[in-house]
């Protein structure tokens, strides 16, 4: 099966996914992965921080499927990917302050200036993430277009503190778990744009 590489988050289709809000455990540090794909950074986490809880929000539904029985195949109990769209669904899939920290790696680039607005990193996202995440919770970008870094440093310093001081980039990542996309940056040399905020 064919899965499609970039998908439009502003196409009708996915305006309105059934959806339900998702039962957290109560007790354990909730982290999110906004576009999660393969999940390959959520499954690491979970073997690294076993304690945690790993959510990933994913809007080809054939790759969250496809996570998930990965997910199960390695007995990660506490992973589990939702077929949603991140730009519109995350306040239907989680309470207000019920998230530890949220990721975002590598989205999707759309390089045409008519296809910007496809970008998801915008006000209303970050919007979103600073209602979700509980006191003291982080958000983590990580991105190789520094065109789309710059527009996320431009959001999120509005609402969140930068762990690099203001207008900073992390000099590296504050975790060993790798997406499949970080680690092909790795092997082709490609820099990679961090960073870190606080609520």
């Amino acid at each position: 099966m064919r899965i499609r590489q970039h998908v439009n988050p502003l196409k009708s289709d996915f305006f309105g996914i059934p959806l339900t809000a998702l039962e957290l455990p109560t007790g354990q540090p909730v982290e999110v992965e906004l576009g999660s794909a393969e999940a390959w950074f959520l499954m690491d986490r979970a073997v690294e921080v076993p304690h945690g809880h790993y959510v990933g929000v994913e809007i080809r539904r054939e790759l969250a499927w496809a996570a998930n029985d990965e997910s199960a195949r390695r007995g990660l109990g506490n992973v589990h990917c939702v077929f949603a769209n991140m730009t519109v669904d995350l306040p239907r899939l989680f309470g207000p302050a019920s998230v530890t920290r949220f990721h975002l790696n590598f989205p999707d680039p759309w390089f045409k200036k008519c296809q910007h607005k496809r970008r998801v990193m915008s006000r209303a996202l970050v919007a979103d993430l600073e209602a979700l995440l509980a006191p003291g919770g982080e958000g983590h970008v990580a991105t190789d277009i520094f065109d789309i870094a710059l527009d996320a440093m431009a959001e999120l310093e509005t609402r969140f503190a930068n762990a690099a001081g203001p207008w900073s980039f992390l000099r590296q990542s504050p975790f060993s778990a790798r997406s499949r996309r970080e680690l092909q940056c790795h092997d082709e040399g490609t820099r990679i744009w961090r960073m870190s905020y606080r609520r």
